[in-house]
């Protein structure tokens, strides 16, 4: 009963007399598992270093965040406190009449017509204006020779001179004249000189803007002539001028609309006439001392191109001389072309050519001849400028 013996058994009580016997000794249990590692430990420190650096720098940058505004804010206040009369304003209030450029009519003239030629000229580079050889053939020698164009000795487009410049004028007539014991007013206008066909209508023969213009047609002729009566003065500045020019009928169409020229006249007074003068002067016959007071207008109409006013006083019966236009004479020579070449009669839009470069005139002035080498025959839209040579006279008025 080997299981209920171990459970019945008791440890017996000792008896009276018995010293107790000393206690056994107690073992104390011993673990049997591994021993704890302390690099254990550090590897969970480790862990975690990152975070706690990052949460340095963060600390870090923010107190040096405050620092800066505060410094900034210290800044401001020294700045606030300072004088500001010590700041001082400079420059101008620009005036926009003072700036506006007083030629602006006669650049967009010019930018339309033919801008001028950019000049790039330097020291001796050479670089955007190259030194320009013309070959000049020498029909003595049967042999053609390179020669540099020079100051000292000019060729081509450098060789041609102005002569003379010639205006040509138109005749303006303001007349009084007593009709019914009243005084009416009668305006004639006469082109005399200018009138010629104009290139711009000879585009289906262009070789014929190599020659001197053709005289104008008669038909033509009389369409630049105009005599209008009836008009009574009227000082009004906003009332519109009245044409004076003859391009009007079926005939005219082309000139009413390409026009190069139209005149225009606004008529705003006349001296007064005694009625003792009317009742004496025969009827239609021109009351002499009289004085008109009018505006001349001159322009073609285009909306870039503006009208000239030129305000004038007219006696009664004088006629008043008024230029229609240049017509200029040029002369080409040069060491190898001998005699000088004679070239007569050029207007505006003719064209020459010299050593195969083609130029068309596209201004005349009283004292120079605008050319452009022509694009249309493969020029560069060079624009050269001749002055009328000194000793020549200039076109007067």
């Amino acid at each position: 009963m080997g299981f209920l013996d171990s459970i019945l058994k008791k440890k017996k009580a000792p008896e009276a007399g018995e010293e107790d016997a000393p206690p056994e000794a107690v073992e104390t249990p011993v673990s049997t598992g591994p021993k704890p590692n302390p690099l254990a430990k550090l590897k969970g420190l480790l862990d975690h270093l990152e975070k706690i650096i990052l949460g340095l720098v963060l600390v870090a940058v923010a107190a040096l965040s405050v620092l800066k505004l505060l410094a900034a804010k210290k800044e401001i206040a020294v700045i606030g406190e300072g004088d500001q009369d010590s700041v001082t304003l400079g420059g101008r209030m620009l005036v926009a009449e003072e700036e506006s450029p007083t030629n602006l009519m006669e650049l967009i003239r010019k930018s339309r017509e033919q801008p001028d030629a950019i000049d790039l000229s330097g020291s001796n580079h050479l670089v955007f204006n190259p030194r320009i050889w013309k070959e000049i053939f020498l029909a003595d020698k049967g042999e053609a020779l390179l020669i540099m164009d020079s100051p000292d000795e000019p060729l081509g487009i450098s060789a041609l001179e102005v002569t003379n410049i010639r205006p040509l004028r138109a005749t303006m007539v303001a007349r009084a004249y007593p009709q019914v014991n009243t005084v009416q007013y009668e305006f004639a206008f006469m082109d005399m000189e200018y009138p010629v066909m104009p290139y711009a209508m000879m585009g289906a023969n262009p070789l014929a803007t190599f020659f001197p213009p053709t005289p104008m047609s008669a038909q033509y002729a009389a369409m630049l002539r105009s005599q209008q009566s009836g008009w009574q003065p009227d000082p009004d500045p906003e009332k519109p001028p009245r044409p004076l020019h003859g391009f009007t009928g079926g005939n005219a169409a082309w000139l009413r609309f390409n026009p190069d020229w139209e005149f225009l006249v606004r008529f705003k007074s006349a001296s007064m006439v005694s009625q003792n003068i009317v009742l004496n002067t025969p009827a239609g016959t021109t009351i002499s001392n009289v004085v008109h007071e009018l505006d001349m207008i001159i322009g073609t109409g285009s909306f870039v191109t503006p009208y000239e006013t030129n305000s004038v006083r007219l006696l009664s019966g004088v006629p008043h001389p008024i230029i229609r236009g240049y017509e200029a004479d040029l002369k080409y020579e040069t060491k190898y072309h001998q005699p000088a070449l004679a070239l007569p009669r050029f207007r505006k839009g003719r064209r020459l050519m010299i050593d195969g470069e083609v130029f068309r005139v596209f201004q005349i002035t009283a004292n120079n001849v605008s050319l452009v080498s022509d694009p249309e025959y493969g020029g560069n839209g060079k624009i050269y400028d001749k002055p009328l040579q000194r000793g020549a006279a200039p076109a007067g008025p």
